[in-house]
């Protein structure tokens, strides 16, 4: 479904991404995992076109997307739920949910799917009117993840989702992104919490210093003695 291929990456003279080659098949859920700076971000950063390519090419459903503006990205059925949650502060929910679906023409479908996203997230109903900056960590968390569903991608990626949130709400992000796979969406992770990724995802990529270094299925990579060592705390 998605395939990158020797794709490098630099900002200004620094190099982000080294020559990396991975794939994501239609139903996946796979997720990269290292330490800070490794790189994992900038790959979700250029696959959405929000950064170029130094050189290499991404393929989605067989089509070169890479070079493409990210409006078409979105067009595609590509979702990006970014690092940060990202919310515009000043407006509602309700106006980040049309915001999600702005590139949409079926605005009756749209208006259906945006029920569906206050029956999937109750606590957005309720604050359907409060402006986004207002809301909490978790429940922007929330709408985020809700306006990149408005989309109706075929594949959403999540950049670090657990990052900053209590471990009851983490827990409930998890889920939430395990239902969204189980429903049919393929999905592409980044995640600061190792252990919890790979315990959720079907195949890995470790990144480190722009470069992948391991790739494997979860149970191959939950066993990896190195892997413990470095970031699954022994």
């Amino acid at each position: 479904m998605l395939k990158l291929d020797q794709v490098t990456v630099h900002y200004g003279a620094t190099l982000a991404v080294d020559n990396i080659s991975l794939h994501v098949r239609e139903g996946e859920l796979v997720t990269l995992i290292g330490a800070n700076g490794a790189g994992k971000s900038t790959t979700l950063r250029a696959i959405s076109s929000l950064e170029p390519l130094t050189s290499g090419k991404i393929h989605f459903d067989g089509y070169l997307i890479s070079g493409a503006t990210p409006a078409s990205i979105i067009d595609r059925g590509i979702s990006h739920c970014p690092e940060g949650r990202r919310v515009f502060p000043q407006l509602t929910v309700r106006e980040n949910l049309e915001m999600g679906a702005y590139r949409r023409m079926d605005r009756q479908r749209a208006q259906q799917d945006m029920e569906r996203m206050f029956d999937r997230f109750p606590r957005l109903r309720e604050r359907i009117h409060q402006v986004a900056g207002t809301l909490s960590g978790g429940e922007q968390q929330m709408l985020a993840i809700a306006r990149a569903l408005m989309a109706r991608p075929r594949l959403v990626m999540f950049d670090e989702p657990s990052l900053g949130l209590a471990p009851n709400i983490v827990e409930q992000i998890f889920a939430l992104i395990q239902e969204i796979r189980k429903e049919g969406t393929t999905v592409l992770m980044v995640e600061q919490n190792a252990y919890a990724a790979l315990a959720m995802c079907d195949r890995a990529y470790l990144l480190e210093n722009g470069r992948i270094v391991t790739e494997g299925s979860a149970a191959e990579m939950l066993a990896n003695p190195d892997i413990r060592r470095a970031y699954l705390g022994g």
